[in-house]
């Protein structure tokens, strides 16, 4: 039994090793002089853990990318004419309430100089849930260019498009 153990663990460490390894073709993995993307996301998540946490404006929350800040301010200045929210949920937790327990940032995709996938998996309120961030090498920075949830996207929201 202890030997049967023993082999699943080793393969589950092997795969787990040669998957690190292991980039989707076309894809980089980010070196160790090339910021990480995770590290842009991570952050944007520790005032959710927060008992006493202030929240700044929407365009204040994330290191938006020149396109999506444009989007985002476009959004609220017809929010602002039509008075009425066009954005009626935080889409960093994919709801309009939180009680986050948990949250898991891992990067799905890089491409040096480009862009980069990374995921989010959280507990809110005691359900599993996550979201996707598309990132975009702008300024020598990772900037948050979409969030995305299955059944919606914030640049879509945002251009007034469906989402």
């Amino acid at each position: 039994m202890r030997r049967r153990v023993f082999i699943l663990i080793s393969a589950a460490a092997l795969a787990a090793a040669c998957s690190r390894q292991q980039q989707p073709e076309g894809k980089e993995a980010p070196s160790q002089d090339f910021p990480d993307p995770v590290e842009i996301v991570r952050p944007l998540y520790d005032r959710y853990m927060s008992d006493n946490a202030t929240f700044p404006s929407l365009l204040e929350q994330a290191p938006w990318s020149q396109t999506m800040r444009a989007a985002l301010e476009a959004m609220m200045a017809r929010s602002i004419a039509e008075q009425a929210p066009i954005l009626d949920f935080d889409p960093f937790v994919n709801a309009q309430d939180y009680q986050i327990s948990t949250v898991t940032v891992t990067t799905q995709a890089v491409v040096v100089n480009s862009h980069a996938v990374v995921g989010v998996a959280f507990v809110n309120a005691g359900t599993q849930d996550g979201v996707v961030y598309d990132l975009v090498w702008e300024g020598e920075a990772w900037k948050v260019d979409n969030i995305r949830h299955q059944g919606w996207e914030l640049r879509q929201i945002a251009q007034g498009g469906p989402s």
